[in-house]
């Protein structure tokens, strides 16, 4: 898409901090670098997940970061499934998810892969 449409930046750059959140990361000078969010469907009873990192940022770590506390956020509100989007090429993406959450389902179309996921359990070591 070269151009985002002006009702789906409404959607995105609104969150209500129970369905629909986001988490974002700030450079040094203010510039937003990456952003984690979900968007809960009540119908579905999943909340679809993305992440996007700009591409001087990627490979730090900060996806990780945000996707970690993306989720811890959405389980404190009760959230327990996860749907992603993720082409099928990006190894990356298709990596940090299958670190830190299990995939229930996984269905591939058109080179983009549907995926179902929940997030993994702590170690105990991990407890607070």
């Amino acid at each position: 898409m070269v151009r985002l449409p002006p009702d789906w930046a409404r959607i995105l750059a609104n969150v209500d901090y129970e369905k629909r959140m986001a988490i974002v990361a700030v450079a040094p000078g203010g510039q937003l670098i990456a952003v984690a969010r979900y968007d809960y469907d009540d119908e579905a009873k999943e909340a679809e997940i993305a992440l996007v990192v700009q591409d001087h940022w990627q490979g730090k770590g900060l996806g990780t970061i945000l996707m970690t506390e993306l989720l811890q956020y959405a389980e404190a509100k009760g959230i327990r499934r996860f749907r992603a989007y993720v082409l099928a090429e990006n190894r990356r993406m298709l990596d940090l998810l299958g670190r830190l959450t299990q995939v229930l389902e996984r269905h591939t179309e058109r080179g983009i892969s549907s995926l179902l996921l929940a997030r993994r359990p702590r170690p105990e070591s991990a407890a607070p």
